[in-house]
């Protein structure tokens, strides 16, 4: 899977002559560079495109997508591309839609694709239902869409979609990404460990009447952003905003050497834009230095609860609510899958369309006063009740609180959180 990279690779060459104090040695530096993103600015007059503030030279460079060749013409601003420099000189140009695939219909500013409707306020008129196209798009925190470019293509023999997986089901090998239904019965999986609920995948496939033919599925990995400058919308922070989520897919942690530009640590909050250069450190991937745009996005809703764990099946519960650990769930202060049960622990995530997505689990004090942040309803919130009534009057709301809880776990005095 492509994704937003930056990397510099430096080489140096030394070549000297003779062997006295007075030789001398020529420095040979050729600096080559992987730029992924979302292209800012193109001009087919100078053969230029800037992407991530970086300008490149596009005079000679082989445009491709998969292994056909296209003009530099398809890219427009919005493209997602990635790029092979060699001094700001770009050798080889990879298109990086989010979705491909053949249009089946076109409303006003609305275009369906993969059975997936997309939003396209630019969306060119010459583009008509049965006409091939590629989807540049940046996922929001809410896990809405945002289209940045829509490009016509000649017909192709595949499609291509991604998204986080749903439904899955590992005896009819068939999972859920939106509204499409994919088999991935004969498929390659690239990168995957444990194929599950809550993973980040791109699709290769034959598609028809809402089903996928998967020939690849395809992950990430913490390696695969190992030195890199990752470009994002945050999807997720949690409580102590020490670890957050980026295009809900990539969890990246932050410590006392992480530089901030633009901004500080306070501000990572979800719906802002971000790049992001990272290393990876004991396996898990780490923020050197996170630079602010300014742009900001839908936040989408984050959950926070805490109770007595129990566990079974890749499944935490609190109260018989049940909550999936994904992939990309953190474990902090030493917990593991098999010293969950009876803990009393913090759960945070993202609520995703009413699906819970668990990132992080946490021990917590348990004490008389606990913090929760979800949807009240009947007086109720995470199984929690309140002796007082004090939860009736957030009824259908989504609220962070505070309130006193007593030995039989009733609540009373809830409030809203002051922070």
């Amino acid at each position: 899977m492509e994704r937003l990279t930056l990397v510099t690779l430096i080489s140096v060459a030394l070549v000297g002559c003779g062997g006295d104090s007075d030789s001398s040695s020529d420095n040979l530096q050729v600096t080559t560079k992987t730029l992924n993103g979302y292209v800012d600015d193109i001009s087919y007059s100078d053969k230029s495109i800037s992407v991530n503030d970086l300008v490149m030279n596009a005079d000679s460079a082989n445009v491709k997508y998969q292994s056909q060749t296209y003009p530099l013409e398809i890219i427009t601003k919005g493209t997602h591309i990635s790029a092979d420099l060699s001094d700001d000189v770009a050798n080889n140009i990879e298109l990086d839609p989010e979705y491909t695939g053949q249009v089946s219909a076109i409303l006003n500013d609305k275009i369906t694709v993969n059975n997936m409707e997309f939003t396209y306020a630019e969306l060119n008129s010459d583009i008509t239902v049965g006409d091939w196209v590629l989807i540049s798009a940046q996922v929001h925190a809410d896990s809405s869409w945002k289209v940045t470019s829509i490009n016509e293509i000649s017909a192709l023999s595949f499609s291509e979609i991604e998204g986080s997986i749903s439904q899955l089901d590992v005896n009819a090998f068939t999972f859920m990404i939106g509204n499409v239904l994919v088999d991935y019965s004969n498929a390659i999986l690239d990168d995957i460990q444990v194929i599950q609920n809550g993973l980040w995948v791109e699709v290769d496939g034959q598609y028809q009447n809402g089903l996928i033919i998967a020939s690849k599925v395809d992950a990430e990995s913490a390696s695969d952003f190992d030195d890199t400058d990752v470009e994002g919308i945050i999807s997720w922070v949690n409580s102590t905003q020490t670890v957050f989520e980026l295009n809900q897919r990539t969890t990246i942690m932050v410590d006392e050497s992480t530089r901030y530009d633009d901004g500080n640590q306070s501000m990572l909050m979800a719906g802002f834009k971000v790049n992001v250069d990272l290393k990876v450190v004991n396996g898990k991937l780490v923020a050197i230095e996170v630079d602010f745009d300014d742009d900001t996005g839908i936040q989408g809703r984050e959950f926070n609860v805490e109770g007595e764990a129990s566990y079974g099946n890749s499944v935490v519960s609190i109260n018989g609510i049940d909550f999936p650990i994904g992939p990309n769930t953190v474990f902090d202060d030493g917990l593991t899958i098999n010293t969950l049960a009876g803990q009393w622990v913090e759960l945070d995530g993202r609520d995703v369309n009413g699906q819970y997505v668990l990132k992080e689990i946490e021990r917590e004090d348990k004490d008389n006063e606990i913090s929760l942040e979800g949807k009240v309803s009947g007086n109720t919130i995470w199984g929690y009740s309140s002796s007082d009534g004090s939860l009736g009057i957030f009824n259908g709301q989504w609220v962070e609180i505070e309130c006193q809880r007593d030995a039989s776990n009733n609540l009373s005095f809830c409030r809203l959180d002051p922070d």
